[in-house]
């Protein structure tokens, strides 16, 4: 399917957010991801025109799909920043099984490092619009505030999502005076000591990953 960019913005310090106008509504999970495919490079690229990213709009909005990057080196990031508003690009299979899960009774904590925040917020304005039953920590990890995307509207969430408790920590801002520890095992046992009472699903950078993945087993 062909998409139009409508708009395009910096959500965070080289941080851009882009949203594309479908011509016809599709149907899909938060947390799944989809495929972009720009229709040339600017700049040549070894891995191609196509690259993966995860849906950030509530499913509710099925003509538009939203995605969010870190901008880098990379070729094909650098055509996708400078392409203008109104530019078409192919997007889709949408795909991924990183989805809410069905029983929203037990406890469920995200952990997001960086930019691996993009999969929650599409959960997260979901059971907002429709007021799911779900108690969720966020727990959210930074350089500082200004890397942090999307740092305003989940303050913003909180406040509306009933049993949302959002946990931020930035690892290196002097201007920070909440939370600085890196998410490690001693992390997770201070704010949940019944470690096993709940769901952990993790997104980030794939060290961090890793290392909070280790911290939880």
């Amino acid at each position: 399917m062909i998409g139009k960019i409508i708009d395009k913005k910096e959500v965070a310090t080289g941080t851009l957010m882009v949203t594309f106008k479908l011509g016809e509504r599709v149907n899909f999970k938060s947390g799944q991801y989809i495929f972009v495919t720009l229709p040339k490079l600017n700049y040549p690229d070894e891995r191609g025109p196509k690259r993966q990213f995860s849906i950030n709009n509530d499913p509710s909005i099925g003509d538009q799909i939203t995605i969010t990057t870190r901008l880098s080196d990379s070729e094909f990031k650098k055509t996708l920043n400078e392409l203008p508003l109104g530019s078409e690009v192919e997007l889709g299979p949408i795909a991924g099984v990183f989805t809410l899960p069905e029983d929203k009774h037990r406890p469920l904590v995200l952990i997001a490092g960086g930019i691996g925040i993009t999969p929650y917020m599409s959960m997260l304005r979901h059971i907002a619009k429709n007021a799911l039953d779900f108690k969720i920590s966020l727990v959210y990890s930074n350089r500082n505030q200004d890397s942090a995307a999307y740092l305003n509207e989940l303050k913003q969430l909180a406040t509306q999502i009933p049993n949302l408790k959002l946990i931020l920590t930035m690892t290196d801002d002097p201007n920070w005076s909440g939370e600085k520890r890196m998410v490690d095992a001693k992390f997770i046992k201070e704010y949940f000591p019944e470690v096993n009472a709940q769901n952990y699903m993790v997104v980030g950078p794939p060290k961090m990953v890793e290392a909070v993945k280790k911290s939880l087993l």
